[in-house]
């Protein structure tokens, strides 16, 4: 096969895209050759070219080849660019700059052409055919830039039509008309620019028009009628739901400007896309700046945040000013949690912040009627959408409207009160389209226009006044028809918004970079911080001068004074942050965190540097910061926040690989993630076992270190084990793992876990030992902060029951009455009162051993008292009570009472007493007659207790089938082996009074 034949029939894979393509050529090549000597003739050609390469580079151009005295260039590859043409237009000036500086400095009549034009090229794989390169571009561009070149002037650029109207916002332009150029048909428009535009009243162009609010008559009324009903006392919910750019904000901005003209106070609450992880993030940000403000206190300590709401006249409780004090300032220093929460389920505590919030938002009604608007809900944390769930009916008696935002729809079983109002805002009429463009237009629309934007825009005024904006600045010299519409939109590769934005921010010249690098800062950013990051490059106007023509050409707002700066819609701060390259994107943030170490720009939260890190190329930093922010969340019992950044921190320690210093911060990962995934998905769920296990498994792997510094992965693994005997196994493994230990309060916990798995397995003297060595370790000071990490309750009340129940089964029931005395007593004395619903359930449980069903009866009416918002516990104790009064009174009552309880129990929570509850069970159902029923449920516990290893009431649950076999006629034997069984059993658990119920057993059945 022929060499012509391989190339032809070589592969042609690639892709189609856009780029600006760039000829340069020496004029009179051949003349100035005869004029030097070659030697000087090449050096100087050499400087020319190397001249060319740099600034192509510096422009981010791609130089394909150098050929004699020419060369050609692309931009917007290999990497495609928004600003291609831009940057192509800028090198061209600058290499005609550089060229006059070597014919000065050579003393010679040195001159250059440039060449450009945008177009469409097909991008091919040559790599499987003979042909030079591994990349073959193939389209009208490169002939007809090198054609353009030859109709340059001397040292100057001519530029083709497409490449025109991409760049003329941003540079001066003068016509050279059209030329006929060898191998096109029809003539090309040609335009030569001259310089940079420095002037910037061309933002006129840009500037959104202050018209009237058009297509939303109704939709005003409507809130005019709401604030009505509000003003009065009568508290109203608006809801405005719809696409992005459907004109949610210019409703409620219209809406809100109204009643500013009659003095009505208003409250603006944003949520933020990349603020969702933060629980409450919408309120907590402005409230923080309001005190620093006001207190003059940039550092928020604990001090400052309590006379800020002091001197504010916040109407609040102790309790939720408390609650306020810690979201705002975080922890004390040094403590590992708060008075407030010590005592509080997840549950409870999300329920407190959010009543705690709400009372502050709404504290300022008393002084008036009052506006509070909440946007983007969408982007909420789960705090702020408990928050809104909970707002219609808190502000009902209130004299405030408030009004929330977002793309979704909410449910009506969050959104259903008679105060609420939801409102679909759909796309504009073709009529409100035609009006929303005469006002952009500033005089009557051609023919044909309102047609095309409303058809491409399909309704949605920001992309229709985009759209109008982008067509009148491009029309300067007329109007094209329907058809040329259509080509300036493929031209500039604009298909939907976020192409349209795209394309009008290339068109910023240098505001274009200041939008660039904002948009790495985030959706709203500090201009501190702006200022701070610009001084490490180069800008050609003064910052605020930048801002505000970027604030005038619609794409940011100002806020707080001019001090915060803030993307005017999420798809022009995204479309801005995707024109840049990725490592430009990089080295951006890269300067924003290094800026923020030094100190020089102020602090962001852990979340955004997380972020900042992660694109800054550095993971594990990513990952330590978003670890803190999920220890966050998750003491604020924000969950599904923690989980979402815990799962951003582990992909970046995957992106870092294994070493010291990631494996450091996994273990902190998976330390804070334990308890998190056991709350979402339950603590014996396969999720949480696995975070555990593998914790575990790597803290073995760390040598020469404190295993007491990852305690709470060895609590976590031991509590997750997947039955009995292993998590026996696992508590012997910590007591001894942890022996040693500086820290007392490990020791503590070990030996709390090491009780309550032995007297499962009914290794009673060893449970007694374990809790005799673990009150000499227990200090008061410190279990108030870890009674929430381990168990939810203190040890030593926890400690104290266990030892009541070891004493009851070894014979010492006196004992065991003094040691739940003891544990209620202690419960009272620390005040807390899950410590005290513990107690009550070790006491109601000793007084089933004993059959005392008054005693039971009573326990259960107490814990009914204190233990409204502890389901659990409610459960547990309605399981005890039906059981007392069916075995006391009426059977049948008690059966339905107890499956009904027993249903909701495995509802919501494990059911770790499975053998004292089922054992309860079966004596029901034998009460009520039903001894078929009851014997199953005897056979299928004690199969389960045998294999799991909780056999600490095995014992009694053999003796009581082996009473129910003979009271159904079976065989002897199987009674007797099933007492003797019982006896064998409690003997060798030295449980006494089970071993005595078996001998007068024997002795009474004459066994």
């Amino acid at each position: 096969m022929t060499t012509r034949e391989r190339v032809q029939t070589g592969s042609l894979a690639g892709e189609r895209r856009q780029v600006t393509a760039l000829y340069y050529d020496i004029v009179g090549s051949t003349t100035l050759l005869n004029q030097l000597d070659p030697e000087e003739f090449g050096a100087m050609q050499r400087s020319l070219h190397n001249g060319a390469a740099a600034l192509i580079s510096d422009y981010n151009g791609y130089l394909e080849r150098v050929q004699g005295d020419g060369g050609c260039a692309y931009f917007g590859f290999p990497e495609s660019r928004e600003d291609a043409a831009e940057c192509a237009v800028a090198s061209a000036i600058e290499i005609v700059e550089w060229c006059e500086k070597l014919a000065r400095q050579s003393e010679s009549s040195l001159k250059v052409r440039v060449g450009i034009t945008t177009g469409v090229v097909v991008i091919a794989d040559a790599s499987k055919t003979n042909l030079p390169g591994a990349t073959e571009i193939i389209g009208v561009a490169p002939a007809l830039a090198a054609r353009i070149q030859s109709e340059a002037a001397p040292n100057s650029v001519a530029v083709a039509e497409a490449t025109y109207r991409l760049t003329m916002g941003a540079f001066e332009f003068e016509e050279i008309g059209p030329r006929h150029l060898k191998g096109f048909g029809e003539p090309v428009l040609l335009w030569r620019p001259i310089t940079r535009r420095q002037q910037f009243d061309r933002f006129t162009a840009y500037r959104r028009v202050s018209a009237p609010l058009i297509g939303r008559e109704d939709e005003l009324e409507l809130c005019g009628r709401r604030w009505v009903r509000a003003a009065s006392g009568n508290g109203q919910l608006i809801l405005l739901h719809g696409d992005p750019g459907i004109g949610k904000s210019r409703l409620i901005a219209e809406f809100r400007r109204d009643l500013a003209a009659k003095g009505v106070r208003t409250l603006v609450f944003q949520c933020q896309p990349r603020g969702n992880s933060e629980p409450l993030h919408p309120f907590l940000e402005p409230l923080r700046k309001a005190i620093a403000e006001t207190t003059g206190n940039a550092d928020l300590d604990r001090d400052a945040v309590t006379r800020y709401l002091r001197s504010h006249g916040s109407e609040l409780s102790p309790l939720n000013a408390e609650i306020i004090t810690f979201l705002v300032a975080g922890e004390t220093a040094g403590g590992a949690g708060e008075a407030w929460q010590v005592d509080l389920s997840d549950e409870e505590i999300r329920a407190h912040v959010v009543e705690a919030m709400l009372s502050l938002l709404t504290s300022s009604s008393a002084l008036g009627p009052l506006l509070l608007i909440i946007e983007d809900v969408h982007w909420a944390d789960t705090l702020t959408k408990a928050l809104v769930a909970k707002l219609s009916g808190w502000i009902e008696t209130r004299p405030i409207l408030a009004a929330v935002t977002s793309r979704e729809a909410i449910a009506p079983d969050v959104f259903g009160g008679p105060n609420v109002l939801a409102v679909a805002l759909s796309g504009l009429t073709a009529q409100a389209t035609a009006e929303l463009i005469s006002t952009i237009w500033e005089d009557s629309p051609p023919d044909g226009l309102v047609a095309f934007i409303y058809e491409k825009s399909d309704g949605v005024p920001l992309f229709a006044e985009q759209l109008a904006l982008w067509i009148r600045e491009r029309a300067k010299a007329g109007l094209p028809d329907r058809a040329g519409l259509e080509v300036l939109l493929r031209a500039d590769s604009i298909l939907d918004l976020r192409d349209l934005i795209a394309a009008r921010l290339a068109s910023l010249g240098p505001l274009r970079r200041v939008a660039q690098i904002a948009s790495v800062l985030g959706r709203q950013f500090r201009r501190k911080l702006l200022a701070c990051v610009l001084e490490l490059g180069h800008l050609a106007i003064p910052l605020d001068e930048a801002i505000e023509g970027l604030v005038q050409a619609g794409i940011v707002r100002r806020k707080s004074g001019g001090m915060e700066i803030r993307f005017r819609h999420v798809l022009i701060q995204e479309a801005a942050y995707e024109s840049l390259l990725k490592s430009e994107r990089q080295e951006i943030h890269t300067s924003v965190v290094n800026l923020i170490q030094s100190g020089v720009a102020p602090p962001l939260s852990d979340e955004t540097m997380a972020w900042h890190f992660g694109q800054a190329g550095q993971p594990v930093q990513a990952a330590r910061h978003a670890i803190q922010a999920a220890e966050a969340c998750d003491v604020r019992s924000a969950m599904q926040e923690a989980e979402n950044l815990l799962d951003f921190a582990e992909k970046q320690l995957a992106q870092a690989g294994r070493n010291a210093e990631s494996n450091e911060q996994l273990l902190r990962l998976l330390t804070v993630r334990g308890p998190v995934v056991a709350a979402l998905f339950g603590r014996g769920s396969k999720q949480a076992r696995a975070i555990y296990e593998r914790g575990v498994s790597l803290c073995a792997t760390i040598k020469d270190r404190d295993r007491a510094e990852w305690f709470p992965l060895y609590w976590g693994w031991w509590f997750t084990a997947p039955d009995y005997e292993t998590q026996r196994a696992r508590s012997d493994i910590l007591v001894q793992d942890l022996e040693g230990s500086a820290d007392p309060e490990v020791r503590l916990q070990s030996l709390h876990c090491a009780w309550a798995t032995n007297i499962d397995a009914g290794l009673h003297s060893r449970c007694l030992k374990c809790v005799e060595q673990g009150l000499i370790l227990y200090d008061e000071d410190r279990a108030r902060f870890n009674r929430g990490r381990y168990g939810g309750h203190d040890a030593k009340v926890c400690g104290l029951g266990e030892r009541a129940f070891s004493m009851w089964f070894v014979g010492d029931d006196n004992g065991a009455s003094e040691s739940i005395i003891a544990a209620k007593r202690w419960a009272e004395h620390i005040s807390h009162p899950n410590s005290m619903l513990h107690a009550l359930e070790f006491e109601i449980e000793l007084k089933r051993y004993r059959n005392d069903y008054p005693g039971v009866i009573a326990v259960s009416e107490r814990i009914g008292e204190l233990g409204r918002a502890t389901p659990g516990v409610l459960a547990k104790a309605a399981l005890f009570r039906a059981w007392a009064e069916g075995m006391s009174g009426d059977a049948a009552a008690g059966v339905l009472a107890f499956e009904t309880g027993l249903t909701r129990w495995r509802e919501i929570a494990t059911y770790e007493g499975a053998p004292v509850f089922e054992g309860m069970r079966s004596e029901l159902f034998e009460r009520a007659g039903r001894n078929d029923e009851a014997l199953s449920i005897l056979d299928s516990i004690i199969a389960a207790s045998t294999s799991s290893g909780q056999v600490f009431w095995l014992a009694e649950l053999l003796r009581q089938r082996a009473v129910l076999r003979h009271a159904l006629g079976e065989s002897q034997e199987a009674v007797v082996a099933d007492l003797r069984r019982a006896l064998e059993v409690s003997t060798e658990q030295r449980a006494a009074p089970l071993a005595s119920r078996v001998r007068l057993d024997l002795d009474r059945l004459r066994l």
